[in-house]
């Protein structure tokens, strides 16, 4: 009980929250950025343009994939190995593009960012959800008193009929949204963990380098 309760306190969680907030934006640029580039590389490849536009792909997709190494390793205060890649040591462009290819990093790193949008979707819808109407259970007592402030308001009112016509059944609602906050760091937290389990599998290395 008392972990159940102390979630409000803890740093990580509001962490976590920011990381997931960041999540939608950040997976919905690079879901469009990789479905215009591939794509333009793809269609162009029978001109032998698309062949460096896809290369220099790879590039970009392998840098976005160190940068939400980093971003998760800060956020989310996780440990995840290097993504280590010894192209660069190579003496030759063929020899350096072959390298990166190779390393199952680079891979990796694009399906993550593919994973990206959908769990970022997913954790914005959320967040809003939970959110939102743990707030406005909370806030009952008080929208409820402005109703009775400002007759235009209407509070709780289903088919014109208002369902709440006294202050009490108001403080339960306030109750039951405090526990749905609860309950609502403890998903955030979860689907935090989640991408952190994400992040530790793709964008390190294993294999090939």
């Amino acid at each position: 009980m008392a972990n159940f309760f102390s979630v409000i306190i803890k740093q990580q969680t509001y962490l976590n929250l920011v990381y997931l907030l960041f999540a939608f934006p950040l997976g919905l640029a690079y879901f469009i950025f990789l479905v215009t580039g591939i794509s333009l590389g793809l269609g162009l490849a029978i001109t032998l343009i698309g062949i460096p536009i896809l290369a220099l792909m790879t590039v970009a997709w392998y840098g976005l994939g160190l940068f939400e190494r980093s971003l998760s390793s800060i956020l989310l205060n996780i440990k995840i190995k290097p993504m280590s890649n010894n192209a660069m040591k190579q003496k030759t462009v063929l020899k350096r593009l072959q390298k990166h290819l190779e390393n199952s990093a680079t891979w990796k790193s694009l399906g993550y960012l593919f994973i990206k949008f959908p769990l970022g979707l997913i954790s914005f819808i959320l967040i809003v959800t939970l959110l939102s109407t743990s707030i406005a259970l909370i806030a009952s007592p008080i929208a409820y008193y402005l109703s009775i402030i400002f007759p235009s308001m209407n509070f709780a009112v289903i088919n014109r009929v208002e369902v709440i016509t006294s202050y009490w059944p108001t403080f339960i609602l306030t109750i039951i949204g405090i526990f749905l906050l609860f309950i609502s760091l403890h998903i955030f937290n979860g689907l935090a963990y989640i991408s952190g389990l994400l992040a530790q599998n793709l964008l390190s290395n294993s294999g090939k380098k």
